[in-house]
């Protein structure tokens, strides 16, 4: 064992007196307070994050939709335009036969 080192525990005694006195009212009043208001903040930052979050996601929805519904209008007009050209060439080759018909009746 080692000896008792007074100088080591006077050192000792004046670090722990030097310490706040924790039980004080006025020291936990401040200290909640202090403690409540950086909560707040916390807290406050978190429901703007989560706020912005779902502006977002509501606004990359509905540029989606609108992306969607631009592609259906397209696809339509395609087909629409893919329809006529069927129906024109089945048109032009009904005149053609009919032409013919009438060519070979005429002979």
């Amino acid at each position: 064992k080692l000896p008792i080192n007074h100088t080591i525990m006077y050192t000792l005694q004046e670090v722990f007196n030097q310490l706040p006195n924790l039980n004080l009212d006025g020291f936990v009043k401040s200290f909640s307070l202090r403690t409540s208001d950086q909560m707040l903040v916390v807290y406050l930052s978190s429901i703007i994050r989560a706020t912005l979050a779902l502006h977002n996601l509501i606004n990359n929805k509905i540029e989606l939709q609108e992306e969607e519904q631009k592609e259906i209008i397209e696809q339509r007009k395609r087909d629409e335009a893919a329809e006529k050209a069927v129906k024109d060439a089945a048109a032009e080759k009904e005149g053609k036969e009919k032409e013919d018909e009438a060519k070979e009746e005429g002979k």
